[in-house]
């Protein structure tokens, strides 16, 4: 009896401890500017001008977009709205409510998120994108859409990938 206990524990602690298994993404594919971490579980799909896009199992979706229309930060501030708006007109969202432009750095990366809610489908649609630059001039966007119950479910591992950002020397 003891002994089964404590192998149960030895398995419980086991299992707080192991990672997570993740993969590691470089972007973009030719001449990468930096690599991020997803968890293993979810799909890569390479799209059109060498987007990638993430799904996980539950159908939630990123987009991983290079933005060279971006020159500086307050570009990425006034890209920001435009984008999650067109995202909303997109899914003939309605009752759109744009939350505000929020700038910050972690470590040696400059980043500028928003965030959106709309309705659509009936659904309460979250709506988020972030713009941020690992090197000086060169930008780059992550985008998704998502039921607000599926994205805060995703909150985790999105704020892991972000953390994982890191420039390709």
């Amino acid at each position: 009896m003891m002994k089964t206990k404590l192998s149960l524990w030895l398995l419980f602690a086991a299992a707080l401890i192991t990672p997570a298994i993740a993969k590691t993404i470089e972007f973009p594919e030719k001449n990468p500017a930096f690599t991020f971490t997803v968890p293993d579980s979810w799909a890569t799909e390479t799209g059109k001008d060498g987007r990638i896009y993430l799904t996980a199992e539950d159908g939630f979706k990123v987009g991983v977009v290079s933005s060279p229309g971006v020159k500086s930060a307050d570009d990425a501030k006034e890209l920001l709205p435009k984008i999650l708006k067109s995202m909303a007109e997109a899914m003939k969202g309605e009752d759109y409510r744009p939350g505000q432009v929020h700038a910050r750095e972690l470590r040696n990366m400059w980043m500028s998120v928003m965030q959106a809610h709309c309705q659509a489908e009936g659904a309460d649609m979250s709506l988020n994108a972030v713009v941020f630059s690992v090197s000086p001039g060169k930008y780059f966007s992550l985008v998704g859409a998502a039921p607000s119950a599926i994205d805060k479910a995703h909150d985790k591992d999105m704020n892991e990938l972000i953390r994982s950002i890191k420039a390709v020397e």
